[in-house]
Formats: C-alpha cells, sequence, structure tokens
C-alpha cells in the first residue's frame, strides 16, 4: 500500500510549534488534578461512657436522638461493636493507635503516648499526608503533669479545643459562661466554613456527654425527660447481684442501693438521657453545616463512643468490667459515596481498634504495621464479608487507694461464648456465658462439668492473646 508522504519540512515545523503548547497543558493538567485533591473528609463523633442500647436507633424506646438515627438510616449500624478495653484513658489510645492496650501501653490516666506513637494516630497520619485536622472535646490520653505536650498534643492539629480527662461542662469563652459542647459546636462549624474546597479535612468532635459529673446542664436546652417513664434492666435484682463473682461486688462498679430505691435509678437515666440528647442536637447542627457547605456528598461520618456502661444492669454502675453493657458500643459509618443498596445492619463482630484503619484506607493512606485492627471498608460494601470469629479483651487500670478497687480482668468473646478470668484472685475466678442461650449473663457456665471441653479451648485462647498481641 502507498502511503503519503510526509511533507519534508511542514510537518516537522508543525510539530515543534505544537510541542510547547502540548506540553504547558499537561504541565497544567497535572497541577489541576494535584490541587483537587477528591479524598473524602472525615468527621468522627465519639461520645463517653454511651452503650449500644442507648440510642433510638438500637432500640431505645425511651431517648430521642434523631441525627444520630438519621445518620443510621443512611450508612452501616454495626450491631455488634465492641471496645477491647472499657475505660476511657485506654479506648480512646486504642482508637487513636489502633492498637490493643497490650500495646500500646496506656494503662492508666497519667502515662500519656510517646511522641511515635502520636505520630502515628491516624490524625497524625492523615495530616502528614494532607489533611487539615481538628481535635475538640475529650482527649484524655495522659496527665498534663507528667508531659503537657504529649497529653494535649496542640501541635498535631490545625486546629485543637483538647481536654485532658476532667472537663467541666460549664467553660468561661469569650468572658461568659458557656456549655462546653456550645463552644465546640461553634468552633467545629468555623473549621468547617474555614476549611479550603480543596483540601480534605478530619474533624473529631470528642463530646463529654454523657460522662459525669453531671452537674451544669446547657440553660438553653429544655430537658426532655422530666416525666419520662424509665424502664428498669430486667437483672437489676438482689439474686442477679449476689449471683456476681465477689470482686465484681464489692468493685468500684456495685451499686445495689439501686435494688432498694429504683427511682434513684430513673433520675439518674434522666439526667443521663438529657446529656445524650444534647449530644445529639450539636451531630445534627454540624451534619447541616455539612450540607450548607456543599461537603457532606464527599464526607464520611463516623459515630461511637469509648465504651459502654452497666446502667443498671446486675445492679453495676460504671464500666471496666467484660459484660455486654460496658464494651458493647454503637457504630455508625456513613459514606455517602456507597450506593444505597449497601446501606443497613452488620452483624459482623468489629472491634474499637478498627477505627483507625478503616479511616486510613478510606483516606488512601498506608496502615502502619503496628496497627492491630482491621479496616472494615469490606464490610461497609457487604453485609457478607469475612471478619474476625473471637477476639480478647482486658482491663488492668487501679484507682486511687481511697476509692473501691476494680478488678484485673481479661477474657475471649467469641459469636456464642464469653470467657471471663479475674486475674487478682489466686487461682483465678473464671465465668463462662453461652450469649445465645443467655443474652444477658445471668448464668455463668463455667463450674459446670458439661462445658469444660469449651471453657478450656477459650482458656488457651485468652493465654495465646495474651503471648501474641503484644
Amino acid at each position: 500500500m502507498n502511503r503519503m508522504p510526509l511533507p519534508s519540512r511542514g510537518w516537522p515545523c508543525l510539530v515543534k510549534t505544537i510541542q510547547p503548547l502540548w506540553l504547558l497543558a499537561l504541565v497544567c493538567l497535572a497541577f489541576d488534578v494535584a490541587r483537587a485533591d477528591t479524598r473524602p473528609n472525615i468527621v468522627l463523633f465519639l461520645t463517653d461512657d454511651q452503650a449500644y442500647s442507648s440510642l433510638g436507633c438500637t432500640g431505645n424506646q425511651v431517648l430521642k436522638t434523631p441525627a444520630i438515627d438519621q445518620l443510621a438510616a443512611e450508612g452501616v449500624l454495626f450491631e455488634n461493636a465492641f471496645v477491647t478495653t472499657a475505660i476511657c484513658c485506654s479506648s480512646r489510645a486504642s482508637i487513636f493507635t489502633g492498637q490493643h492496650m497490650r500495646r500500646h501501653g496506656i494503662e492508666d490516666f497519667r502515662q500519656p503516648l510517646d511522641v511515635s506513637q502520636l505520630q502515628n494516630t491516624f490524625p497524625a497520619l492523615l495530616r502528614e499526608s494532607g489533611y487539615r485536622t481538628a481535635f475538640l472535646g475529650k482527649f484524655a490520653i495522659g496527665s498534663p503533669e507528667v508531659d503537657q505536650g504529649r497529653a494535649l498534643p496542640a501541635e498535631l492539629f490545625d486546629l485543637w479545643y483538647g481536654f485532658p480527662q476532667s472537663i467541666a461542662f460549664k467553660q468561661m469563652e469569650n468572658g461568659e459562661n458557656q456549655y462546653l459542647t456550645t463552644v465546640m459546636t461553634d468552633k467545629a462549624i468555623g473549621f468547617l466554613e474555614e476549611s479550603p474546597a480543596d483540601q480534605p479535612f478530619c474533624l473529631v468532635m470528642a463530646f463529654k456527654e454523657p460522662h459525669g459529673p453531671l452537674n451544669y446542664f446547657d440553660p438553653e436546652f429544655p430537658r426532655p425527660y422530666t416525666d419520662a417513664e424509665i424502664p428498669l434492666p430486667k437483672n437489676m435484682t438482689r439474686d442477679a447481684f449476689d449471683a456476681l463473682p465477689e470482686p465484681v461486688r464489692s468493685s468500684l462498679n456495685a451499686s445495689p442501693k439501686w435494688i432498694d430505691d429504683p427511682d434513684a435509678f430513673r433520675n439518674s437515666m434522666r439526667e443521663r438521657y438529657a446529656y445524650l440528647s444534647r449530644a445529639d442536637f450539636a451531630v445534627g447542627q454540624i451534619l447541616q453545616a455539612l450540607a450548607a457547605k456543599g461537603r457532606d456528598q464527599n464526607t464520611v461520618v463516623i459515630f461511637m463512643s469509648d465504651h459502654g456502661l452497666m446502667d443498671g444492669a446486675h445492679s453495676l454502675s460504671g464500666k471496666w468490667v467484660m459484660y455486654e453493657e460496658s464494651i458493647r458500643i454503637p457504630l455508625i459509618i456513613k459514606d455517602p459515596r456507597l450506593p444505597a443498596e449497601m446501606r443497613g445492619r452488620r452483624s459482623q463482630m468489629v472491634l474499637s481498634i478498627d477505627v483507625a484503619p478503616t479511616i486510613l484506607t478510606l483516606a488512601g493512606v498506608s496502615i502502619p504495621g503496628a496497627m492491630q485492627g482491621e479496616s472494615l471498608t469490606p464490610m461497609l460494601a457487604s453485609a457478607n464479608a469475612m471478619s474476625r470469629q473471637d477476639w480478647y479483651y482486658e482491663h488492668v487500670y487501679c484507682p486511687e487507694p481511697d476509692r473501691s478497687p476494680i478488678p484485673k480482668i481479661e477474657g475471649v468473646r467469641t459469636h456464642q461464648w464469653k470467657y471471663i478470668r479475674y486475674t487478682d484472685s489466686s487461682p483465678p475466678i473464671e465465668e463462662l456465658f453461652d450469649l445465645l442461650a443467655d443474652p444477658h449473663e445471668d448464668c455463668s457456665l463455667a463450674s459446670n462439668p458439661a462445658y469444660d471441653q469449651v471453657l478450656s479451648a477459650l482458656r488457651s485462647r485468652c493465654d495465646e492473646y495474651r503471648v501474641n498481641l503484644k
């Protein structure tokens, strides 16, 4: 086939003419792609002392949480989400580092994370990768008396309004008393409004609600539960309390007074519910601000708690123990980029240590090898995604000598079984529950010979975790 000959002079001249323009266009295109960072924004709402059952969307018939319920309806609600240590300092360290307490080493309220650990928290890694970051509220990992910079790491964030463990709901701001969450919400909305459209951001809202002391409430928010009827937990009975192991009956958790004074319990819950509804109101305000800025369609919103609370179950208050009310938390993830058919509920067991690797995966940031959690992105995409079959719990915090003790606890939970070991005793005191047959954990099977094989297997699994999770 005869080919048309190229012009001997005109074509090379034409190439020389358009080449600079072509290269300039490529450079401009590359610059625009680099400048237009389309990675999702991240908003993490973290409440304090909120059990899984403390939401309307998880079955609470009294508590009103419309903003969070809507978030669950538009996203994914994990029905079996747990913390690996149920106390503020240790759990928050686990959430930010993606590690079990055995690895990050935060066992009390004095010890902060070291510099290397802080640099490998998910907010620090996001900022290093180009995100604009903000932390507002309760940090509670370490005492400023030990190390101010590490306990209150303001330099790791573009906006910092963080506090140690002890926070008052009444704050002095601009020369007047204001409710803490009002101040936090105003600062959060300001952060959203100031965030450049071409830079992704990560906002952490670490509410104090509903952690005590509950001695100051927002004067501009009506108390919604003054006359509400509060049902009593089914096992808030003398028999249930007497069936507990002695280290639990004599611990800081024990509240048998509610058995004889159920009205005191109801009043306590009415107060807690009011604070939870106030936090829900703030969630709604921030979500509205996101929508007003047009950032909601590229913002992943996560809602969770740092641990649960016993709320009268077994006549216990507080957390710490390995019973479901203490360790099970609400966890909701809404990714608006996912198709509507992927919304709904997930039954897989997931952990608080999974949140950090999930956020990093969503942001396209490499997960450090030291993180022990698993990204939940496969479960966001499919209700049938594979997940862990068991996991390890531990709690070793010792309160001040003038307070009642808290027993040291470790254990293993599977879909059906829960093994609990109280390690202060010699030999350790053990509990074993069949969660399918006994979801309220009323009858321990540890002394029943018919379950020796199950007990032995879980005992060995617990020993294995103790060694391998460091």
